[in-house]
């Protein structure tokens, strides 16, 4: 009994790293997926009788186009996207063969009007096979057009119905290369103030070239960000994995959300320290007395950055970003005493930190 009950253990175990892996890393996922949907679509095109039976290959691949997604709706979009270009393309050249009576303006003319329809933006990505299936068409099909087009098309579209079939039997849902990409910008940004902090505790500010060293590339990050929270929304439309997974996806939407805000809001205090606090100035706008202030302040802002989960930090974190906050601004306070300067842009350094902390402060203590 207690052998069997190991085994059991052992065996679960097997499994949750098995699922662990393939929401880490989708693409196996998706390589399992097309490899079974073009298996199917080959073994059915090989018992399809008649003249469509000399083309079996297009069968797995429409498979492999429907599988080659990351979400179930993709994979019907660009089924039919390509179905579509691939009809299209075989319409041209069917039309421009029985018009034109010349071989090689035929091929010019078809290939010229396939590559002008490439820029149909219904046919989405898939709008190349436009002049790809009129090139086919017109060459490997000439001897007997109307048996290639049903082959290619026909078959084309029957292995794309197997993928998509494949693709609704187990829906891809990739949560995790969407958590990774915050994570990673989260982390960025976070250390993006650090880079700022280690430049405002040197004993002298730095040169302008030093903080353009300090300046990371940021934008590309976030970019990514969108496009893998897009596409996780994306699959989840007819997804039934989907309602299981709801409290996860919703958190990272609102992650997402507030790591937008937080990218802004990190790159212009970014930039005004960097374009203000440089050693080329006559007047900076921290000086030697504000700077170890604003050092913990950011600092502190770090830390709860680090801290995010879902569209919130820790409480303990944003405690301490506030209690140093409040002594950042009360040392501005006093400086405004002792200078005629408004120091207007360390004021606005408060100001970002303070929307910063705002845009994921725990909602029972906004």
């Amino acid at each position: 009994m207690q052998q069997s009950t190991a085994d059991a253990g052992r065996r679960s175990r097997g499994w949750a790293s098995v699922r662990r892996a393939l929401a880490r890393h989708p693409r196996i996922g998706l390589a399992v997926r097309a490899s079974l949907a073009a298996t199917a679509a080959w073994w059915l095109a090989l018992l399809v009788p008649g003249p469509l039976a000399d083309y079996p290959y297009y069968a797995p691949l429409g498979a492999v186009i429907a599988t080659t997604s990351s979400t179930l709706a993709g994979s019907v979009r660009d089924s039919a996207q390509t179905v579509a270009a691939i009809g299209l393309g075989a319409a041209v050249a069917l039309t421009g063969d029985a018009l034109i009576d010349h071989r090689l303006l035929t091929l010019a003319v078809v290939v010229g009007l396939g590559v002008v329809l490439t820029g149909w933006p219904l046919l989405g990505s898939s709008s190349a096979w436009v002049p790809t299936s009129a090139l086919f068409v017109l060459i490997i099909g000439h001897e007997n057009p109307s048996a290639y087009v049903m082959g290619y098309a026909g078959l084309t579209f029957m292995g794309a119905l197997v993928g998509v079939a494949v693709a609704a039997a187990f829906p891809p849902l990739p949560l995790a290369p969407a958590e990774h990409s915050l994570g990673t910008l989260r982390d960025t940004l976070a250390g993006q103030l650090d880079d700022v902090v280690g430049g405002l505790q040197q004993e002298h500010p730095p040169t302008q070239d030093e903080w353009r060293g300090r300046i990371r590339t940021i934008d590309p990050l976030l970019a990514h960000m969108r496009a893998a929270v897009q596409e996780s929304d994306e699959a989840r439309r007819g997804n039934p994995r989907a309602a299981r997974y709801r409290l996860a996806a919703d958190r990272l939407y609102r992650q997402a959300r507030a790591l937008e805000r937080l990218t802004l809001l990190v790159e212009d205090l970014t930039l005004v320290i960097a374009e203000t606090e440089i050693a080329e100035s006559e007047r900076v706008a921290l000086g030697p007395h504000l700077r170890p202030a604003a050092a913990r302040a950011l600092a502190a802002l770090a830390d709860v950055l680090r801290s995010v989960d879902g569209a919130e930090a820790d409480r303990d974190a944003v405690a301490r970003a506030d209690a140093a906050l409040d002594a950042f601004t009360a040392e501005l306070r006093r400086a405004r005493t002792t200078t005629d300067d408004d120091l207007f842009e360390a004021g606005n350094i408060v100001d970002n930190v303070r929307r910063s902390l705002a845009a994921v402060r725990p909602a029972d203590d906004a």
